[in-house]
This record gives C-alpha cells, sequence and structure tokens, in this order.
C-alpha cells in the first residue's frame, strides 16, 4: 500500500467506501442502512457494524457532505441513523432500559455502555447538524436512562448489560466487576449534550466524578489509561480488552479537555500531559512510526493535540505527528482494489478492513485538512 499525497482525496476514497458498502433496503431483511465493519481476505464471512461503528460514521459522512459538498455522503448519514433508531427500546416490558441502544441487532437485547453512549452522542451530532429534534430527545432519553441504570454505586459507568436471556450464545462478556478506561470519552457525549440542550446538568456532579476517577484511579503513573478491579482500584492480571484501549485512549483525553472547561482542575490537564508524553515516547521506539500496531490510535492522539495545543504543557514536534499520519494513510486501502475494500483501513496491517479506525480517521481528515471542526471539538 503507498500512501495517499493528498490527505483530502484518502478522506474522500475512504467516505466513498462507506457509500459504497452501505446496505440497501431488501424484503425480509432488518439491515438497511448498516455497513460492514470487519472483512478479511482470507475470511469468508462478513461482519455486521456495531452502534458505536455506525456513531462515529454518521459523524463523518456529515462532514464529508459538507467538505465535498455532495448530497450522497448526507444521504449514506441518514441512512445510518435510521438504522441506529430501530436499536433503541422503547419497550414497555423492559422499563429498566427504556431508551437504552442495543449494540447491533435490534433483535439482540446486549450492549455495552460506552457504545451505546455513542450511539446516543451520533443522535446529538445528527440533530446539531440537521435541526431534526427528534434526536435531541432521543439522546436525552438515552442520557436519562444512563443517570438511572448506567452506572454503579460508587459512580463509574458501567461495563454494559445482557437484556434477556434468549439469545444466550450471542451476549457479550460483561465485567461490571472492572472499571473499564474507555468511559473516560464518556465525557464528550455529556459536554455536547448540555451545549446543544442547553441544561448544564449534564456537567454536574456524576460528570465530575468521573473526570476525576479517570485522572485519579484510571491513569496510571506510566501516563497511560487501564480498566481497574472495582473492589481494589487496581489493574487486573488480565486486561479484559487486551490492552484494546491503550494509545487509543477511547477519546479519554478530549473528555478531560472538555472536563477542564467546566471545572478548570489542573490534575485535568496534567493527565491528558502525561498521556501524549507517553504515546508519543512509544512512539520513537517504533520502526512504523505509530503509536501502536493499531492504526486506530494515530486520529485519537493527533485530534488531542490539536484539541489541546497552548492549553497543555505539551508540544508534540510536526515530524512526529506527520510520521504518524503518514503511516496510518499507508494502512488505506488502494482505489486500484475491490469495491468492498477500495478506502477502507488495513488497520492491524493484516490484509483485513476494519472500522473502528476508519470513522475516527475520516472525521479528523476533514477536520484538519477540510476545515470542517464541528465533531471531536472540545467544547468551549
Amino acid at each position: 500500500m503507498v500512501a495517499m499525497k493528498n490527505p483530502l482525496e484518502s478522506a474522500h476514497l475512504l467516505a466513498d467506501w462507506y457509500v459504497n458498502n452501505q446496505q440497501n433496503p431488501v424484503p425480509h431483511t432488518a439491515v438497511a442502512g448498516e455497513i460492514i465493519s470487519y472483512r478479511a481476505k482470507n475470511d469468508p464471512g462478513q461482519y455486521l457494524a456495531c452502534q458505536w461503528h455506525l456513531a462515529f460514521a454518521v459523524m463523518g459522512m456529515l462532514s464529508a457532505g459538507k467538505v465535498f459538498q455532495d448530497e450522497k455522503y448526507l444521504t449514506a448519514a441518514d441512512k445510518m441513523i435510521q438504522y441506529l433508531k430501530t436499536l433503541q427500546v422503547f419497550d414497555p416490558f423492559v422499563p429498566d432500559f427504556y431508551g437504552a441502544i442495543r449494540e447491533s441487532n435490534p433483535q439482540l437485547g446486549t450492549f455495552y455502555v460506552r457504545d451505546s453512549l455513542s450511539a446516543a452522542w451520533a443522535f446529538v451530532e445528527y440533530y446539531e447538524a440537521t435541526g431534526k429534534e427528534e434526536f435531541l430527545q432521543r439522546a436525552i432519553i438515552w442520557a436519562q436512562w444512563f443517570l438511572k441504570h448506567g452506572m454503579d454505586e460508587t459512580g463509574w459507568p458501567l461495563w454494559g448489560y445482557n437484556i434477556d436471556a434468549i439469545h444466550q450464545d450471542k451476549q457479550l462478556d460483561m465485567h461490571n466487576d472492572i472499571h473499564g478506561c474507555f468511559h473516560g470519552g464518556s465525557l464528550n457525549f455529556f459536554a455536547k449534550l448540555a451545549k446543544v440542550s442547553g441544561d448544564n446538568s449534564w456537567t454536574g456532579p456524576f460528570f465530575e466524578h468521573i473526570a476525576d476517577y479517570f485522572c485519579s484511579t484510571i491513569q496510571q503513573e506510566d501516563g497511560y489509561f487501564r480498566s481497574v478491579e472495582k473492589a481494589t482500584g487496581k489493574v487486573p492480571a488480565e486486561d479484559p480488552q487486551k490492552g484494546l484501549h491503550r494509545g487509543n485512549d477511547d477519546l479519554g483525553t478530549l473528555g478531560l479537555l472538555n472536563a477542564w472547561n467546566v471545572y478548570h482542575k489542573p490534575e485535568y490537564l496534567k493527565a491528558i500531559q502525561k498521556f501524549l508524553t507517553a504515546v508519543f515516547q512509544t512512539q520513537s521506539t517504533r520502526e512504523d512510526h505509530l503509536f501502536e500496531v493499531n492504526c486506530a490510535a494515530v486520529p485519537v492522539v493527533l485530534n488531542i493535540v490539536e484539541e489541546s495545543r497552548g492549553i497543555v504543557d505539551f508540544q508534540a514536534s510536526k515530524e512526529a505527528c506527520m510520521q504518524a499520519e503518514q503511516a496510518l494513510l499507508c494502512r488505506q486501502f488502494p482505489a486500484t482494489e475491490s469495491i468492498e475494500y477500495a478506502g477502507a483501513l488495513d488497520e492491524l496491517n493484516n490484509n483485513a478492513l476494519c472500522v473502528r479506525s476508519m470513522g475516527y480517521t475520516l472525521i479528523w481528515l476533514l477536520k484538519k485538512y477540510g476545515n470542517d471542526r464541528r465533531f471531536l471539538t472540545a467544547i468551549k
């Protein structure tokens, strides 16, 4: 694979992948608007996206529509958001989950809380982009569910839920005895909801507690954020996610920047500084110039570098940032590939596409080179 010389060309090709691989309405199926989340050349199967994959794809498609002035990307976003609507629970027979958003299928009663939150975040962004009031209300209903059922007794967001036992073989592994490091990124949704709704209670005491705990307990001495045992506050011997959210902090440092804009606690900025120092130190030891083998970390890290510039006491070298960006673009399948792969990202450099990195990358490229700063931006 060869890096695209023009990052906007790379973004255009990536946006086209979403359009070309979006599921069309088919009689007797319920996947219209969905996308493929993973496809490998040595694996005949294909796997549909979870709600959080679609959430960041919606933001990317809204941005592509604006930057490239092409309605097809906005139409793709419309189709995605319509599918996300089908995952929200409005079932009077499961009142404890009213407003929650299922993981990937309207028939499967299982979801991770953070993933569900990302879908609600997409509702807020879609509302702000289109003015369609329904989606703000959907996001508020989700947030109301979260305050009632989304946190444990300590105030830390739960890992997730299995609503019913009908499809036990398809349930997700839940680790509600572990405080997931990925929930630092949950702060971003509530900051955005507070701004858009005009209701500052969404950045109230529960929000402050999440930010405080993320710094005091989730962040480790080496600067990285790691999940900890609920009972001890210590990192478990084995990470249930096997280091998935290491270089990619799941937008937790962006969440801390949002928290700093509300509470102005210096420890929030110090935590961001420690994390950035750690990831760039790691990059300096790698021959591929990535922050880790998974290229999803690149847009996430480069985004917080730009967002925190002039606020956090850290200065990433332009050379290091450009090397990371070029290493990311080198993971893109070229336009000469088949339609199933052209423009997608080979996330782990194993000849397989994965949308985990693609939504972040599309948003980042259009933000930096298309000047669309609506998404993954700290709330001032």
